[in-house]
């Protein structure tokens, strides 16, 4: 019997552990170092990257729980049914504005559920524990919300 090198593509593939960080928001997505928040941009909470936003709606990029908000709702925590775990960070445009959260802590998000709005945001997604990953890519341009991947990763 032979076999076909395209037959063992489609079954590695089948078979393969690849997962996906959607895009938190329609918009562009650019380099984590592109960030205004000097923490952001030198990645000292972790590997990811940023998207500029062109519509208000902020979602979740992972299925998973909410583990955490900032006070001001600025910052999401995410922790995804596969261990992964990442921030989800608006960034403020005045030092006191608070952004109203239509989730709370506890509660479970599918991959699209929308986190909060905000009009003309920068947002970052941050995957904070990314040695867990194996490996992973991370893909620039522009995106729809809740569509398109922007890491691809593998445990």
């Amino acid at each position: 019997m032979s076999v076909t090198l395209f037959r063992n593509r489609a079954n590695s593939e089948r078979n393969s552990k690849k997962r996906i960080i959607l895009t938190c928001c329609e918009g562009e997505v650019v380099d984590i170092a592109n960030s205004k928040n000097r923490a952001i941009s030198m990645k000292i909470l972790g590997e990811g990257f940023c998207v500029h936003c062109s519509v208000p709606s902020i979602t979740a990029p992972i299925s998973g729980k909410v583990t955490d908000i900032s006070d001001n709702g600025h910052t999401y925590t995410i922790t995804g049914n596969d261990g992964v775990c990442i921030l989800v960070c608006i960034e403020a445009s005045e030092k006191n504005e608070e952004l109203e959260s239509m989730v709370s802590v506890g509660d479970s998000v599918v991959a699209g559920d929308e986190l909060c709005a905000k009009e003309n945001a920068e947002a970052a997604v941050i995957v904070v524990n990314s040695e867990i990953m194996s490996k992973f890519r991370i893909v620039y341009g522009k995106t729809r919300t809740g569509k398109d991947g922007v890491i691809v990763y593998e445990l």
